[in-house]
């Protein structure tokens, strides 16, 4: 071929929750990060892309860079290291990924603000270039999304383009004749302002391009040759098409359950593409600069054809959103929105704990809805042939009611009225079905689980007109486990404080709850689980009021149990672990205390008996957060739990 050059741009989209390392059932973010060689994962085609010198466009979704900023860091300033050098263009989207027509438009205005801060404090630059739009799942709605991508009260100033599948350039019938049988329409590499939607532009994302991409076969790279061959032929004619490739990034990186060996025919696709010397790899935002954009034309509600069709989950994303096992999960997403849009007009900001229940939620939406369709490479192949909610779906969404735990401890640093006095009561805060006994002063509140191990599973700390989750990693991945409060044991992760080793899930009952003359609050809990070898073993809360330590005991251990070991998981000021990793954190020593200062939020743990003694804990790290280990050698130890302010 001959005659003018045509555009290439290429898309890569990476996208994770807040996962940790050490599953048995997926891989760890260290496997899909890659080795510092750059020899597999993400890595390796950020590698490859450098020494080929061949630029691309990357969206990395906002839950992904958190638990990249808090196990890689290193990961992130190399994006910003390529976003600098001018190889990679960032592309903008939601914090979490939800398929935004299920939700309104503050919740979806949050989503997108949420991932500019991340993308501006970690992938360096000026967030007012991020100009493109990955649509999540992309799933598509005009008259729903184009008022909130070109608001120019966003931090970037609105969004130019949005990326959005081909075949949602063709009106129905013509959609579902191309969907029946693929063939090239010029139309469909074209650059359009969408209908009513304030010059904003769709960049169409090429089907043949991402079914060919990587070349695993010969046939593959035939139909890329005929795919350039027609569009030559169409810029002969006159017209600015552009071919653009966009799909997961874990799937040219050889993600399972990606073909392993996806890297090298990635390799293969870029030696083809250097051999092109009639093809230029642009730039999305340079090329639109100087290239005509197509009148305005309607582009209608949809998706790309096997999430519409093939899956079942229908243009609109409806026939998911409405199936009957996902129905309670949506409700309880939309209703914990609806619960923080009321505290929160009643709230003078800043107030960080209603900040961390909404960064809650909106993690909650994590892919919305997502069901293990039986024809999708990421089902179990022994699956039904109905489709169902993923686990993983289910957990993140049933996690949202911990917001309403978050949002109470707003209200009690808000109650001015008893705040001298210590207080106590029993309720089911979260809707779980399982009571939780609450204590507190004005400086601290504990949340203890009797139904899971007696666990300390959330402490807050009020300090002047703030307050901070000092104990407790809510939004941190639950792999499948739906259940709230619960222990997850692989990976350990939510330990909360007074995880003992191997009785983490251990039913306790409450022996008493008692205030003294309002000036301290005292909590003992019995093990009553059946058949466990730490039946009978108690816990002993004392808070006093005015004090920000509880006093802890442990009494009645069984002889055949000693020592006992329990981990503490400390996460000071998790609101800001999220957000910028462990950047702040140090370990914290002074006199019997250790623990962990984050800013100028401390949380520590301090012996109080000479049975009581340090040891490595099982996962000194776990989500965002901590372990402080220790070893109970007689059948009655104690120790304090304290956060304070420094100056």
């Amino acid at each position: 071929m001959s005659g003018l050059s045509i555009p290439l741009a290429i898309v890569h989209h990476a996208n994770q929750y807040l996962i940790t390392n050490g599953y048995d059932n997926r891989p760890g973010i260290e496997e899909i990060i890659g080795p510092p060689d750059a020899s597999s994962g993400l890595r390796a085609i950020f590698d490859l892309h450098s020494q080929y010198d061949i630029p691309f466009h990357l969206h990395i979704s906002g839950t992904f860079i958190e638990a990249c900023a808090w196990y890689d860091p290193l990961f992130l300033e190399e994006i910003a290291e390529l976003r600098k050098s001018g190889l990679v263009e960032v592309i903008g989207s939601t914090y979490a990924q939800n398929i935004m027509p299920l939700f309104d438009h503050e919740h979806n205005r949050y989503q997108v603000e949420e991932e500019l801060d991340l993308i501006e404090k970690w992938l360096g630059g000026d967030v007012t270039d991020v100009k493109g739009f990955w649509v999540p799942e992309r799933v598509w709605n005009t008259q729903k999304l184009a008022n909130i991508l070109t608001n120019n009260t966003l931090q970037n100033g609105g969004f130019q383009y949005v990326l959005i599948d081909d075949r949602l350039i063709l009106p129905d019938s013509p959609r579902r004749n191309y969907d029946l049988n693929p063939c090239f329409i010029p139309e469909l590499f074209e650059a359009y302002h969408i209908k009513g939607s304030r010059d904003l532009i769709a960049l169409p994302l090429s089907q043949e391009m991402r079914l060919s991409i990587p070349l695993e076969t010969k046939m593959h790279e035939q139909r890329l040759n005929v795919l350039l061959s027609y569009m030559q032929q169409e810029l002969v004619k006159g017209r600015d098409v552009i071919a653009i490739y966009g799909d997961d990034m874990e799937k040219v990186a050889g993600i399972p359950p990606w073909n392993p060996h996806a890297i090298h025919y990635y390799q293969r696709f870029l030696d083809w593409l250097i051999g092109k010397k009639e093809v230029t790899t642009v730039l999305l935002q340079s090329w639109l600069a100087s290239h005509n954009i197509q009148p305005p034309r309607p582009i209608a509600t949809g998706t790309y054809r096997e999430l519409a069709i093939d899956f079942g989950a229908g243009e609109d994303y409806m026939n998911w959103a409405n199936s009957k096992a996902w129905s309670p999960y949506q409700r309880s997403l939309i209703e914990k929105w609806e619960e923080f849009n009321k505290l929160s007009v009643k709230t003078t900001y800043p107030s960080s704990l209603l900040e961390l229940a909404r960064k809650h939620i909106l993690a909650c939406t994590y892919e919305t809805g997502w069901h293990d369709a039986p024809n999708s490479i990421h089902s179990d192949r022994d699956s039904n042939a109905v489709a169902l909610p993923a686990h993983w779906a289910r957990a993140v969404a049933s996690h949202v009611r911990a917001a309403s735990i978050l949002m109470e401890a707003e209200k009690w640093r808000k109650d001015q009225d008893r705040t001298s006095l210590v207080h106590a009561f029993i309720e089911d805060l979260d809707n779980d079905g399982h009571k939780e006994v609450i204590i507190r002063n004005h400086v601290l509140a504990a949340v203890i689980s009797p139904r899971f191990g007696g666990r300390i599973n959330y402490l807050f700390f009020y300090d002047k007109n703030d307050g901070q989750l000092v104990i407790g990693n809510p939004s941190d991945d639950w792999n499948w486990l739906e259940e709230l409060n619960d222990f997850m044991d692989i990976p350990m992760n939510h330990p909360g404080a007074l995880a003992d080793y191997g009785f983490e899930r251990d039913t306790y009952e409450i022996q008493s709850l008692t205030i003294k003359e309002d000036q301290e609050v005292e909590l003992v809990l019995v093990n009553k689980q059946p058949n466990s070898a730490a039946h009978g073993l108690m816990k002993h809360f004392l808070l006093k009021k005015g004090q920000s330590e509880i006093s802890i005991t442990y009494n009645n251990i069984p002889d055949n149990l000693l020592p006992l070991s329990l981990d503490i998981g400390l996460s000071p000021d998790y609101l800001r672990l999220l957000r910028e990793g462990r950047s702040a954190i140090v370990p914290y020593q002074y006199k019997s205390k250790r623990g962990f200062k984050n800013g100028k939020v401390i949380s520590w743990v301090s012996p109080k008996s000479e049975n009581t003694v340090w040891r490595v804990p099982r996962y000194p790290i776990f989500g965002h957060g901590f372990c402080i280990g220790l070893k109970l050698t007689s059948n009655s130890a104690s120790f304090c739990l304290g956060v304070e302010s420094s100056s």
